[in-house]
Order: C-alpha cells, then structure tokens, then sequence
C-alpha cells in the first residue's frame, strides 16, 4: 500500500478514536457511577464498587494503546531520534496498564489499593512529561510548529488542572483529561503537516524505501 494512503487511513483511525470513540467511552463509562453522578466518585471506584471492572480495564487498555501508538506515530514522523522520549513514553504507558489492573479495594486490598493510587498521580504526571519532552522534539525541525504545539499543550494542561482544583480526582476530570489529550495528539498531527520547514511525506518515503531495501536480501 503507497505510504501516503497509509497516513490517511492513520489519521482517519486516529480521529475517529480521538474525538469520538474515546470521549464517548469514557462518559458512558462514568454513568456507571451512583446515579451518573460525575463528581463524587472515580473511574477506579466505579470499577471495583459498581461491578464495572471489566469496563475499567477496556477503558485503560484503549487509551494507553491510543497514546503510545499515535505518539510513537508522531515521534515517528518527526525523523528525530530521543532515548529519553522513547523511555519514558514506555514507562507511562505502562504505569496507565498496570494502574487499571490493580483492584482499587481498600478494605480487602489495602496494598493494592495505595499502589493504585500512587500509580494514577505517577501515570497522569509521566503522560504529561512525555508529551512535553515530544514537544520540545519540534523546537529541532520547525519552531512554529513547537510554539503552537506548546501553547496548546500550556492549554490543555491549564484547563485539566482546574478541572482538578474545582472537582477534585473526580469521573469528571478522568472524562475531561481523555477528551482533551487525545484531540491534542490529533492537532500535534495537523501542524506536522502543514509545517513549512518539515516534510513528513519526506520521512514516510524514506522509511517505506528502507522497508523495501530490507525486504530485499538478494
């Protein structure tokens, strides 16, 4: 298949499950909760509480696959090479794996259940981390494309944080942080491709001529 097909049919995927299948996921998760109540209780509460356990992991399973395969996507395209970025980007998707894994019971599970919780603030942190890291990744290849992309990452990360501050760890902050971080990915992509100084188109074709190098061994 051409590589520029290939994109598209990326960016399609990735679009349909940012904007529209994750954010919807996760709210009509969250309805799982007393009442549909938003704000007094956690994905994690919902899961181990209101017999949705089940749902909590598929939620955590299609996020963290979302962020590491768009982002290492992303990475991909910018050409760059960054150790760091690449482990880190590893371990946050993994501290997310591991977190809705872990019962979050308290009474039956106390160990496990501060382990859940100390996983959630480290996950939430590491994601947040490793995006500003990507971001700074741009500041290499085109700086427009790192102001705006920072500028929407300050956004993005100023408008979760009151979020918080209002409503604390809430199913409500869990919704807004997926229906945001994901579009942001999405727009991370818009701004590779319609950077002045950098073909992504350029890079793809390179890597399906090295594909088609390695493939030929005689």
């Amino acid at each position: 298949m051409d590589y520029r097909k290939k994109h598209y049919y990326k960016k399609v995927f990735f679009g349909i499950f940012g904007f529209l299948i994750i954010p919807a996921y996760s709210y009509l998760f969250a309805l799982n909760g007393p009442g549909g109540d938003l704000i007094i209780v956690t994905f994690s509460q919902i899961g181990s509480r209101y017999g949705a356990i089940e749902s909590l992991i598929f939620w955590g399973i299609m996020l963290s696959l979302y962020y590491f395969f768009f982002l290492s996507y992303l990475y991909q395209l910018t050409g760059e090479k960054n150790i760091f970025f690449q482990i880190n980007l590893a371990l946050s998707c993994l501290s997310i794996l591991v977190t809705v894994f872990l019962p979050f019971a308290p009474t039956m599970f106390p160990i496990a259940g501060k382990l859940h919780n100390i996983l959630a603030r480290v996950s939430a942190v590491s994601c947040a981390v490793t995006l500003l890291v990507f971001v700074f990744i741009y500041s290499k290849i085109d700086r427009a494309v790192f102001i705006k992309s920072l500028i929407a990452f300050l956004v993005v990360l100023a408008f979760n944080v009151l979020i918080l501050i209002n409503y604390g760890i809430s199913s409500l902050f869990q919704i807004v942080l997926a229906a945001t971080f994901c579009p942001y990915l999405y727009l991370n992509l818009l701004f590779l491709e319609k950077s002045d100084k950098f073909n992504i188109y350029e890079v793809l074709e390179k890597a399906a001529a090295e594909r088609e190098d390695g493939m030929d061994i005689f």
